[in-house]
């Protein structure tokens, strides 16, 4: 972009126009020129302005490739002045208009989209060329442009007798290539009220009436994931891409202006070379500080994706074209699923068809719709081939025997099995009544999920920022903080994806989440329970020691750059207020006064209401026994392989999976991926780590692994065991003895692993505590008290 300041007048006035398509424009510079003249005068102290030219209606896929702009004129004034120290008051603007109608620039609160370019030339009547400032794209006003927005040249003159006359502008664009880095904009709202993320059942209800609003978000937002999901892989912005970010292709990186590792049919060649950690794909923060805040930059990404698409959609259908789309395209956010409250998969991601509005009469009103593919069941790879098909060359999955991804056309959920006579997974299948089940495998697994969530946005249940936002080790200074929200996620991960030999899926496995459209709703709901969190606990934050110096709140998150530069990453404190980032959720209807102020009792009751014990107990809240189990282990125990431990009140009945058990109480689950060892030969020190492979490996895992690092979780057994049971510490314990055992598995919920496997990989503790509810549902529960009880967890063992 620097080249912009060193354009000469020979150069700007022989630069090509900017195409009309985004398909016809390469890297380089274009230009907007208007050589008819046009002047301004003011006479008295308010400003006189007019539009002197303008961009055409600028295409969303134009505006991702603009780096910056600049403009170059002609101009003088009126050729006098009274007095030279008053200053100059005729100068030149550029502003940004809603379309190409519109004659007043378009606004963002109260604050007009208009920013001054540069002075006109001072006292003289002999035109001269002038060059503004460089308008960069992440930086200046200019990243408010929308889909079908224009950019204007305006002319400006202030106080009595001054003039500008200005001819032959030249609105430079320095435009870039569509694989080059690209910045993040969050997306701008109209008005005070910041746009919500809304639940996805209410939602979706609302929108299956086509009279309601909601229905033309859901029109725009399921053509737009077709369109999104239809790119090619070679595309940096199309959905095999975005979400390859997660892991899978560990060759492909994401806004590194990278060209992919190549693959090599000798495995020792690929793997002989390290590689810098930004020039693979892989670049997720599991058990790590920062896993809440990269997932929140990857949420935005993936949203201001499909907010482009949904306006670009609005753009096509022309004759369809009225302010209620326009609207609607821009009133969208990301839903969410909250899995905690309504655990049962959501009716807009379960049927492989949806109904949608294909038409509208703006006159009439009048809409019709029809059945049409659903983008949300699952995602298939464009062109209908396998995932590592060798056709998509180095931008295909090869999964290095992790699992069988590579031979799957689409994403699936508990449906991927050597059972499976027809196969349908191959092309992308759900079974929904087994992800149902896995969140209501036991009406105690339910609750216990429900409890985690509770507790996690008590208000003292967790001490510090860095307790709640990941599974990492760190001494958790008491036995409360053994709880995080990245263990509850992973739990999530593993009830959707499915993990026993009759059906897996996708979200299992953290090299694959991402490609199955539900982790989107999935991780909105995580990102929600940070917000909650965060108005819970308002000033706890990152500190300096959290995670080391790569985990604190001024860590890059890599690859989510918020402008174009070395530097430019987005880091924690910068996405730390979602309406900072354009949306917020529809809680703070619920949590705020009339003022829009978070009030406490106003979020205690939300909380209690959506994740407490029933209304009833509240009414006459007694002091409870609360016994928890803390989990510390090593998730790379068994080399990365994922492995669930299931924890069970009352009997295990044979012939039936573990994780469909009547008597489940709770679980936790790895997430994790197989560590792939290097081929270094003996003396070869290219290879840093035991584990690291240069061109597929992931680094945070190999890092971790020969870092020795642990992580922790915590499985909440009060709401499991019958009231009557724990009523005293001594009888909590007694009835724990008889009906409490244990099992670790493997392989897909398949292969049992004896605890003596993990070594000191793996240590368990039974804590016993009291809560104690308020009296009504504005007050908070207070838990305290904790013992460690002494537990022979090898006789508890299955």
């Amino acid at each position: 972009m620097d080249g912009l300041n060193h354009l000469t007048q020979a150069r700007v006035q022989n630069l090509p126009s900017l195409p009309s398509q985004s398909s016809s424009i390469t890297a380089g510079h274009y230009v907007i020129k208007h050589l008819e003249g046009e002047a301004v005068e003011a006479w008295d102290s308010q400003i006189q302005t007019k539009i002197w030219f303008k961009s055409p209606p600028l295409a969303q896929d134009t505006i991702r490739l603009i780096n910056g702009v600049k403009l170059f004129a002609e101009s003088h004034d009126q050729g006098f002045c009274g007095d030279d120290e008053q200053g100059n008051w005729t100068w030149l603007e550029i502003a940004i208009l809603e379309n190409e109608q519109a004659t007043y620039p378009k606004k963002i609160g109260k604050e007009e989209l208009s920013k001054e370019s540069h002075m006109n030339s001072f006292c003289t009547k002999d035109y001269t060329w002038l060059g503004g400032r460089v308008f960069r794209m992440d930086e200046d006003f200019l990243s408010s442009l929308e889909e079908g927005n224009v950019i204007a040249v305006r002319l400006c003159a202030q106080y009595p007798s001054w003039e500008i006359y200005a001819r032959k502008g030249h609105l430079v664009f320095d435009v870039g290539s569509g694989d080059g880095p690209w910045p993040i904009r969050p997306l701008p709202y109209n008005g005070f009220q910041v746009p919500r993320r809304r639940n996805v059942k209410e939602w979706f209800d609302k929108a299956k009436n086509p009279a309601n609003e909601e229905a033309k978000e859901l029109s725009l937002f399921i053509a737009a994931m077709q369109k999104f999901q239809s790119l090619p892989p070679t595309n940096q912005l199309s959905y095999f891409r975005i979400a390859g970010i997660h892991d899978y292709p560990r060759n492909v990186s994401w806004n590194m202006d990278k060209k992919p590792i190549p693959y090599h049919d000798d495995d020792d060649v690929r793997r002989k070379k390290p590689v810098k950690n930004e020039e693979n794909g892989s670049y997720c923060e599991h058990n790590t500080t920062l896993f809440p805040t990269w997932h929140r930059c990857y949420l935005l990404l993936f949203e201001r994706r499909v907010s482009d698409l949904m306006k670009e959609e609005v753009r096509n259908r022309s004759r369809d074209r009225d302010e209620k789309w326009v609207e609607a395209a821009r009133r969208w956010r990301l839903p969410y699923w909250d899995w905690a409250a309504n655990p049962q998969l959501p009716e807009l991601v379960a049927n492989e068809r949806i109904k949608v509005i294909v038409s509208w009469d703006a006159t009439t009103e009048k809409c019709e719709t029809a059945e049409v593919n659903n983008p949300m069941y699952r995602f298939q790879m464009p062109g209908g081939l396998v995932m590592g098909d060798k056709s998509y060359g180095d931008y295909r999955i090869q999964t290095d025997g992790e699992g069988p991804w590579d031979v799957c056309i689409g994403t699936s959920r508990h449906a991927i099995s050597l059972y499976s006579e027809q196969n349908l997974w191959v092309q992308g299948h759900t079974v929904s009544e087994k992800v149902n089940k896995a969140f209501k495998k036991s009406k105690m697994q339910g609750q216990t999920l429900k409890d985690a969530v509770y507790r996690l946005l008590g208000n003292d249940y967790i001490p510090q920022y860095k307790y709640f936002a990941t599974t990492k080790f760190t001494d958790p200074s008491g036995p409360k903080g053994y709880l995080s929200l990245e263990a509850i996620h992973n739990t999530v991960h593993n009830c959707i994806g499915g993990n026993t030999p009759m059906g897996i899926g996708h979200m299992e496995a953290p090299a694959v989440a991402a490609f199955d459209p539900v982790f989107w709703l999935h991780h909105s709901n995580v990102d929600r329970l940070l917000y909650l969190w965060q108005q819970v606990n308002g000033s706890l934050w990152f500190h300096s020691s959290d995670g080391g110096d790569n985990e604190i709140a001024t860590t890059p998150l890599r690859p989510f750059r918020k402008y174009v530069g070395k530097h430019g990453f987005y880091n924690s404190d910068a996405v730390r207020k979602t309406s900072d980032l354009g949306y917020t959720y529809d809680d703070s209807d619920k949590i705020t006064d009339g003022e829009g102020h978070v009030c406490d009792e106003f979020l205690r009751k939300r909380i209690n209401e959506l994740y407490g014990p029933d209304k009833n107990a509240f009414e006459r809240p007694e002091t409870d026994v609360d016994p928890v189990i803390n989990i510390d282990y090593d998730r790379y125990a068994l080399g990365g392989l994922q492995y669930t431990l299931f924890f069970f009140i009352g009997p295990v009945r044979r012939n039936v999976p573990y994780a469909q058990q009547e008597s489940l109480a709770g679980s936790m689950y790895t997430f994790s991926s197989p560590l792939q060892r290097s081929s270094r030969r003996e003396g070869d020190d290219s290879a840093k780590s035991k584990y690291s492979n240069p061109a597929t490996g992931c680094s945070n895992c190999n890092e971790q692994a020969d870092a020795g690092v642990r992580s922790r979780a915590q499985v909440p057994l009060t709401r499991s065991i019958p009231r009557e049971k724990r009523t005293t510490r001594a009888e909590a314990e007694k009835f724990l003895k008889e009906e409490l055992s244990w099992v670790a598995v493997i392989s897909r919920g398949s292969l049992r692993m004896p605890r003596e496997v993990f070594g000191k990989g793996l240590e368990l503790s039974l804590w016993i505590g009291t809560n104690k509810l308020p009296d009504d549902r504005t007050g908070k529960t207070v838990f305290e008290d904790y013992v460690d009880v002494k537990w022979d967890w090898e006789e508890a063992e299955l």
